[in-house]
C-alpha cells in the first residue's frame, strides 16, 4: 500500500512562504533541483507518496515553480486528496498563467470531477493565450469526445492526466470494460453482470492504482449484479456514510465510473456526473450511486431496453443477505444525517470514489472479441 501523505499545508498553499519564484538559478542549484523534481517523479511513480511530497517542496523551497505545484498536485490526487489537487490546480491556472501544463491539470480535474462547462470554459481562455500549444490540443480533443481518456502524451510527465498504478500480472491485451463498487470490506466487490468474462480471468483496480485479481467462482446474485472475492485487499473509504432508504426515482444523484478502453488497461481516475434518477448517468454501467448530500445510495448497472438500470442499497444488500450467508455484514457502511454542505459534498464523493469505484478489467480476446 502506499504511504499516506501529510494533511498538513505546504509553503506553497500557503501563500509560497519561504520560496523564491522568477530568480535565476546559478547551475548548480539547477541541477539540484532537477535532480530533486526527478526523486519526487520516481518516489511517485512507486507510489510512494510521503517521498514524493517531500522531494517535490525541497525543490519549491529552491525555486517556486509551475512544474513542482503541478507534480505536487499530482501527488495529492495520487493519495486520494481530489480537493487539495484541485485547489493547488487553481492556484497554478491562477498564479502560473503563463505556464500551460499545470492549467491542462487543473482542466483535467474540473473534468473529471463533474465539472464539464467550466473545464471547457478554462480550456478556451487558456488556448487563447497559448493557441499551438500541443498539450492544450490533446485536451481539447479528448475532451470533445464523448468518453475522454488519458492517453499517448497526455501520460507523460510533468503533467501526467492519470494516476500511476499497478499493472503487475495483467497481459497486454487486458482492457478496461467498465465500473464495479468496493464493499466496506475491502475485499469483495459487486460488478455489472453484464461487465463479468464469459472465460478467462477478471481484475480490479482502483483510483489509486492498487490492483486485485478477483477468485474464481464469482456468484451471480440477479440477473444485473454479481458478487466477486478478490485476491488482495483494497483500501476503503472509512468516512462513507449511506442514505437510510431506497432512492427514489427523479431524485438527483451523482455517478463515478471509469471509461471503458478498447485499446488499453492504463490505470485511470475515474469520471463524476451528475443528474437525476432516470436519466442514463453511467457511459457503460457500473459505478457507485450518491445522493445530492455525497451519502452513498445504490449502484449503476447500465442501461437495458433504453432506460438506466439501478439498484439502490436496501436492494443490493437483500440480494447479498440471500447468498447462502456468504457475504459481508454492513457491507456498505453505516447510515448517517444528510450532509448540508451542497457542493463541498461533491468534493468528498469524488474522493471517496476513488477507493470505491473500481475498473473492470478483463482480457476480451479470450472471448472472440468482448
Amino acid at each position: 500500500m502506499a504511504r499516506q501523505l501529510p494533511s498538513t499545508a505546504t509553503a506553497v498553499e500557503l501563500g509560497g512562504a519561504g520560496v523564491v519564484e522568477g530568480l535565476v538559478l546559478d547551475p548548480e542549484r539547477q541541477q539540484a533541483r532537477a535532480k530533486l523534481i526527478q526523486a519526487g517523479e520516481d518516489a511517485l511513480a512507486r507510489r510512494d507518496l510521503a517521498a514524493a511530497v517531500q522531494a517535490f517542496e525541497s525543490a519549491t523551497y529552491i525555486q517556486h515553480g509551475a512544474d513542482t505545484d503541478t507534480a505536487l498536485a499530482r501527488a495529492y490526487i495520487q493519495g486520494g486528496q481530489y480537493q487539495r489537487a484541485l485547489a493547488l490546480g487553481a492556484h497554478i491556472a491562477g498564479v502560473h498563467a503563463d505556464v500551460s501544463g499545470g492549467a491542462a491539470l487543473y482542466i483535467w480535474l474540473l473534468h473529471l470531477g463533474g465539472q464539464p462547462a467550466m473545464a471547457q470554459r478554462l480550456l478556451q481562455t487558456t488556448q487563447q493565450r497559448f493557441p499551438d500549444h500541443a498539450l492544450l490540443s490533446l485536451v481539447q480533443q479528448q475532451l470533445g469526445q464523448a468518453s475522454p481518456q488519458a492517453v499517448g502524451a497526455l501520460l507523460q510527465p510533468p503533467s501526467r492526466l492519470a494516476p500511476y498504478g499497478d499493472s503487475h500480472g495483467l497481459p497486454s491485451t487486458a482492457r478496461v470494460v467498465g465500473t464495479a463498487m468496493l464493499l466496506r470490506n475491502g475485499i469483495s466487490a459487486l460488478v455489472p453482470a453484464a461487465l463479468l468474462p464469459r472465460i478467462g480471468p477478471l481484475w480490479l483496480r482502483n483510483g489509486l492504482g492498487q490492483l486485485a485479481q478477483a477468485k474464481p467462482g464469482w456468484r451471480v446474485l440477479t440477473p444485473d449484479v454479481a458478487l466477486v472475492e478478490l485476491t488482495t485487499l483494497l483500501d476503503v473509504a472509512e468516512d462513507q456514510g449511506i442514505s437510510p432508504g431506497d432512492p427514489l426515482p427523479g431524485s438527483r444523484a451523482y455517478t463515478v465510473e471509469y471509461v471503458p478502453s478498447s485499446a488499453h488497461a492504463n490505470p485511470a481516475w475515474p469520471v463524476l456526473r451528475s443528474g437525476t434518477l432516470g436519466q442514463p448517468l453511467a457511459v457503460a454501467g457500473g459505478g457507485p450511486l450518491f445522493d445530492a448530500s455525497g451519502r452513498l445510495m445504490g449502484m449503476a448497472l447500465g442501461v437495458g431496453i433504453g432506460q438506466p438500470v439501478w439498484m439502490g442499497l436496501p436492494a443490493l444488500e437483500s440480494v447479498l443477505q440471500s447468498d447462502g450467508g456468504t457475504a459481508p455484514s454492513r457491507p456498505f457502511g453505516p447510515v448517517v444525517e444528510a450532509d448540508p454542505r451542497g457542493r463541498d459534498a461533491v468534493y468528498q464523493v469524488y474522493e471517496w470514489s476513488l477507493k470505491t469505484a473500481l475498473q473492470v478489467i478483463t482480457v476480451p480476446n479470450l472471448e472472440g472479441g468482448r
